[in-house]
């Protein structure tokens, strides 16, 4: 589940609880109830339709509280909070992780404390409270020696490192150093989450355009777009062409700029991200003026006025 981003990944979504074949057939009924639930919000989840994951991650936690099922109850509330933080909703987003490290009373749950932890830092990030977010990071990160890991990271460092990197881009601050950590951490490490090497690339093509090294800043970018769409990340999609826009509107390549933003936007729309709808439209102003739309730019300024208007 971002950042595009990021950097937010449904781990525990897809962990299957599986219910013990001595357990009554009513208490087994209720379980199997549960599950489903859990898949078809997960599903939901995965194609950005945050009303019904909610409901159903709801209905999950529901049956698990009914039979006090901790572990089920954690799992939903650590749901629940992807689901709301996707959707910007910071206080519910806190409400549920709240929920969740209380839901931890027993030692077999305590490692899912670190999610917890990713998830708060991931919260900070988005309301930009860079400060805080670096140290509640901090507890997750490898330790380093230099550039590199001193061990394999898991997927929870690995999700971490992204996140400590997507914060040096926000404050221009070391990118270059966080970017090859990534890098490095990711090549010896054995969980090859898609999603978070495709967030590398899109890192990488930002060091190479800041560098003038437009041709493989593309490359790059075209790469991730190609892998966000295999795993059908809508969030990644846009955020990509979003990138391509902007990569065009550097080498004034307006006409491959437009259609970039245009297809990103749409990607937005779809998943209700209007802070980026906003900020595409605001690229597309000054493309469509570039082109000599005048008429279209200045159509694109009333629109955009009136939406910031409405939210």
């Amino acid at each position: 589940m971002n950042s595009p981003g990021l950097i937010s990944c449904m781990i525990l979504c897809n962990i299957i609880l599986a219910s013990c074949s001595s357990n009554p057939p009513t208490q087994r009924n209720v379980t199997v109830n549960a599950e489903s639930y859990v898949n078809d919000g997960v599903n939901a989840f995965a194609q950005a339709d945050w009303d019904r994951a909610k409901w159903f991650f709801n209905k999950a936690l529901a049956f698990y509280q009914s039979i006090d099922d901790q572990q089920g109850v954690l799992f939903s509330h650590i749901n629940l909070a992807e689901v709301a933080l996707s959707t910007k909703d910071f206080q519910t987003t806190q409400t549920h992780l709240n929920l969740a490290s209380a839901s931890i009373q027993i030692a077999s749950l305590q490692p899912y404390r670190r999610r917890i932890t990713l998830l708060s830092a991931q919260s900070a990030i988005k309301q930009q409270n860079f400060i805080h977010a670096e140290t509640v990071l901090q507890s997750l990160l490898p330790e380093f020696k230099e550039q590199t890991p001193i061990k394999p990271s898991d997927i929870i460092q690995l999700a971490a490192i992204a996140n400590r990197t997507k914060i040096a881009f926000l404050q221009k601050q070391d990118e270059s150093i966080w970017t090859q950590r990534y890098a490095n951490a990711m090549a010896q490490s054995a969980n090859k989450s898609p999603d978070l090497e495709n967030r590398l690339l899109r890192f990488q093509a930002d060091l190479l355009q800041q560098q003038q090294h437009f041709q493989d800043a593309e490359s790059l970018l075209q790469r991730a777009l190609s892998g966000y769409k295999t795993t059908l990340s809508r969030s990644g999609i846009a955020a990509t062409l979003a990138e391509l826009g902007q990569l065009s509107m550097s080498q004034s390549l307006w006409q491959d700029a437009k259609n970039y933003l245009i297809r990103s936007n749409k990607v937005f729309h779809y998943i209700g991200n209007l802070d980026k709808v906003i900020q595409n439209t605001e690229h597309l102003i000054k493309v469509e003026a570039s082109l000599g739309n005048l008429e279209r730019s200045n159509s694109l300024i009333e629109w955009l006025a009136n939406l910031q208007k409405r939210i």
